[in-house]
């Protein structure tokens, strides 16, 4: 009799449930990658010895780019817009390249986990273990084509620029928010309820119910209790702290506009909105204002920090590029795309 058999049968299948968990195999691949990626890491001579320091940026990458662009903005790129995002492409091409040169692919989980998935993915797994698996895809360049692998080695770079900044000193955070203070700007608010006479519910009569209604509402209420009883909303028909902008997403431009100047404390109205008419009673109104630094240090202090960290990745680009032979195609920056 094997010592297998001394284990109760539903222990068993419990525990034949757990090995078989896609959780635990992603824990002991990630455990496993981690320890081969520290043996196996390089020097950093050896890895320099690999990375060109000729940068060409040709016409289909141009056209990459401007392509990229387009999509995302749905508007082609210009000549001034293509010269800055080939300079971006320059920029990163250099933080990969750096990175490579300093072995930063060589003990990163993320990335050790994308290689052996890729490496699975196209077939290449020819029942290795995960570390000779990963150590294959390093040897075939998977790390440099891969744009995950390359997004992440780029950031890498960035954050090793930034490792070194400080906090900022008192008058250091004084100063930047005296040159800030728009952005923390808090617009004004209000606070409103409203009864709402749905258009498409009641055509052409929903202006005439809703100034029926604030009559009667001036005539028999005390200003508090709503005069009618409308329609359904769908956000409800108490609204807090709406800005102007939130007011136009919810209502339309015209209901925002009339809305955020009413009086407070009484019913107002018929309010139009793109979808009817609203009564408005506004509860409470706080007025557009910058906070105090005190209100706002902690936002201050990461705004500081990301734009120190900003100029962190610039400083060290700047020392870079000279070490750089960079060659751009001219003529495909000048050409016009094709319609």
């Amino acid at each position: 009799m094997t010592s297998e058999s001394f284990v109760a049968p539903p222990l068993r299948s419990r525990w034949r449930s757990v090995l078989a968990a896609p959780a635990l195999h992603f824990a002991l691949l990630g455990a496993l990658v981690f320890a081969v990626a520290e043996v196996w890491s390089p020097s950093l001579q050896d890895v320099s010895a690999g990375v060109s320091r000729d940068i060409v940026i040709d016409a289909a990458r141009i056209r990459g780019v401007r392509r990229d662009y387009s999509l995302a903005n749905q508007v082609d790129a210009d000549q001034e817009t293509t010269r800055a995002l080939v300079a971006t492409l320059v920029d990163e091409e250099i933080l990969f390249r750096e990175a490579l040169a300093r072995g930063f692919e060589q003990a990163d989980r993320s990335i050790a986990w994308r290689l052996v998935e890729k490496m699975r993915y196209l077939g290449e797994d020819r029942g290795e273990d995960v570390g000779a698996l990963y150590h294959k895809a390093l040897d075939l360049g998977l790390h440099r084509s891969d744009l995950i692998v390359r997004r992440i080695l780029i950031e890498k770079m960035r954050l090793l620029a930034a490792r070194s900044v400080p906090k900022p000193t008192d008058a250091e955070l004084a100063a930047w928010y005296a040159q800030h203070k728009s952005e923390y700007a808090q617009a004004g608010r209000v606070t409103l309820r409203h009864v709402y006479f749905d258009r498409s519910r009641r055509g052409a009569e929903a202006t005439r119910e809703a100034a029926t209604a604030a009559m009667a509402g001036v005539q028999l209420h005390d200003g508090k209790a709503p005069p009618a009883k409308g329609d359904p909303f769908v956000m409800g028909s108490r609204l807090a702290a709406q800005s102007r902008a939130d007011l136009t997403k919810s209502f339309g431009p015209v209901f925002a506009e009339e809305a955020v100047s009413l009086p407070e404390g009484e019913w107002s109205g018929p309010v139009e909105s793109t979808y009817g008419w609203h009564l408005v009673f506004v509860e409470k109104r706080l007025v557009a204002r910058v906070p105090e630094l005190s209100e706002v240090r902690s936002r201050v202090e990461r705004s500081w920090e990301n734009q120190r960290r900003i100029e962190r990745a610039d400083e060290l680009l700047a020392e870079l590029r000279p070490s750089y032979t960079v060659r751009i195609d001219e003529d495909a920056i000048m050409a016009q795309e094709a319609n």
